[in-house]
């Protein structure tokens, strides 16, 4: 199975007119120096050159293969609330990030039905389900008011698709993977095939097990930030990393991750309080819980944290002797700010 799919991905330059495609790239972006580098838990993906140059996929050694669930939800998630019907008529000519998330929302909305309702973290007293008659629906907790998404905030509106998509899709972690025939069938040809020591069949038999079920989860998140006082900024990240910890806990490996991008130093700092619960519980679990709840700590040192600068280099920014995120970089402007504000206050005293 996988090196059919490989094979389609290094041959006639797909790899990078897909890549193109998805994310809208202009082809020009990419020159003779251009270099993709990409190394995960199975497989290393490299790129380099222009358009006209494939790219070299190749199994990691000794790596098990796992299925995953995985989502990138855009900065644009919005769009599903604010527009009505918007799947109905969003038809790009090329297969994009928006409409495969568009896509992915068509599937994970009925998770949640009128009997089965999906707490809102960032607005407590609400709650979403999906109707087929009526669609996407919020219901007021306290009134048991109904209304469309539609007529919802700017922040609920953003806020809504991504907490329905992480809830849905770390909850499937753990269930049988949706597979082809055609998959199933090559699985059990390598699995049966003639020759086969007893060695081999229990090798591709726990592969195959692998394959054959989620075992996690991986979200790359946009803004995670968007449209959200500071406050509901903390609370979606808490409830994000304790849906990647609850997953993760269902299989060894820690399989489910997230990876998010902000310009938001409220969520940097609600990260801080997280990585700082994380080595404090090290030290007294109990007295640890009692200011963050045993769900949003991860184990120590699973947090990583990159500040991209202008010249578009990848900074680490995790101040590795009290394993908190230096945030000068982020939030110089409050810097600016309080130093502006001292000349000004100086003026104002003589």
């Amino acid at each position: 199975m996988g090196k059919t799919i490989t094979y389609l991905y290094t041959h006639h330059y797909r790899f990078i007119q897909e890549l193109i495609k998805f994310y809208r790239f202009d082809p020009t972006f990419f020159s003779a120096n251009s270099e993709i580098v990409y190394v995960g838990d199975t497989y290393k993906i490299e790129f380099k050159g222009t358009p006209n140059a494939n790219a070299k996929i190749d199994p990691i050694k000794g790596a098990t293969p796992y299925n995953a669930r995985q989502s990138f939800i855009p900065s644009e998630r919005n769009l599903i609330s604010a527009i009505k019907d918007i799947e109905s008529w969003y038809r790009p000519k090329n297969f994009d990030l928006l409409f495969n998330f568009l896509f992915e929302w068509d599937e994970v909305r009925e998770s949640y039905s009128q009997a089965n309702p999906l707490p809102l973290v960032v607005t407590p007293h609400m709650e979403f389900f999906y109707d087929p008659a009526k669609g996407e629906t919020i219901r007021l907790t306290d009134s048991k008011t109904e209304i469309s998404p539609f007529y919802a905030s700017s922040g609920v509106q953003s806020a809504l698709p991504l907490e329905v998509m992480v809830n849905a899709l770390t909850g499937v972690v753990g269930t049988t993977a949706n597979m082809s025939k055609s998959d199933l069938v090559e699985i059990l040809n390598s699995i049966m095939q003639d020759g086969s020591d007893m060695t081999h069949m229990m090798t591709e038999s726990i592969l195959s097990k692998n394959l054959m079920t989620y075992q996690g989860a991986v979200f790359f998140i946009e803004e995670i930030e968007q449209n959200l006082f500071p406050e509901s900024q903390a609370n979606l990240l808490r409830h994000i990393v304790a849906s990647i910890k609850e997953a993760n806990q269902k299989f060894e490996g820690n399989h489910s991750m997230v990876s998010i991008t902000t310009h938001s130093p409220y969520i940097l700092s609600a990260l801080n309080v997280l990585m700082a619960a994380s080595e404090a519980y090290t030290i007294d679990p109990n007295a640890t819980t009692a200011i963050v709840p045993e769900k949003y700590i991860l184990p120590y040192g699973s947090i990583s944290a990159y500040y991209l600068t202008p010249e578009g280099t990848a900074v680490d920014i995790v101040d590795k002797d009290i394993y908190m995120v230096n945030g000068v970089n982020l939030d110089a402007a409050s810097q600016t700010v309080e130093e502006e504000l001292d000349k000004l206050n100086d003026i104002i005293c003589q």
